[in-house]
């Protein structure tokens, strides 16, 4: 009983040294935002219109969109935005596409990451995730319900 529990905690200490791979983590206010009706699929319309030869570097806006939410304080506006992390190369806009398909098909409601390299079996963000996230405002190369200008 005592060798389970070794090797379950191991596993998650590998799991958090091999990084997160695909998830629904995300801010603290997105679950607000959910329950206020934000979805991950209405980013699904600005990720259509993404160009599928550009290239995006580590660091770079994809898209974001603007979610009306409720909380004890009232009604304010969240920013919902689409990023690049922990990549070493450029992506391009298709690959974008295609990883945000595979969250939304995993069953993330509104946040979440995906490794850049998830179909090809990759499952470690550390090599390059794509993540949807709130932001505390709208970044000034990025237009709501548009794709992000570099």
């Amino acid at each position: 009983m005592r060798s389970n529990s070794f090797i379950a905690a191991a596993a998650v200490v590998a799991q958090g040294v091999a990084g997160l791979g695909i998830n629904c983590h995300g801010d603290v206010l997105c679950g607000i935002a959910y329950i206020s009706g934000g979805r991950l699929s209405h980013l699904a319309d600005v990720f259509n219109k993404l160009d599928d030869n550009r290239k995006y570097d580590n660091g770079d806006d994809v898209a974001c969109i603007e979610l009306d939410s409720l909380n004890y304080n009232g009604k304010f506006t969240s920013t919902l935005c689409a990023y690049i992390q922990n990549s070493e190369g450029d992506v391009t806009g298709a690959t974008l596409k295609s990883v945000f398909k595979e969250l939304q098909e995993f069953g993330c409601a509104i946040c979440g990451s995906v490794p850049l390299h998830y179909a090809k079996g990759d499952d470690d963000v550390n090599h390059g995730e794509l993540t949807i996230n709130l932001v505390e405002e709208l970044p000034e190369n990025c237009k709501v319900n548009e794709p992000c200008s570099t």
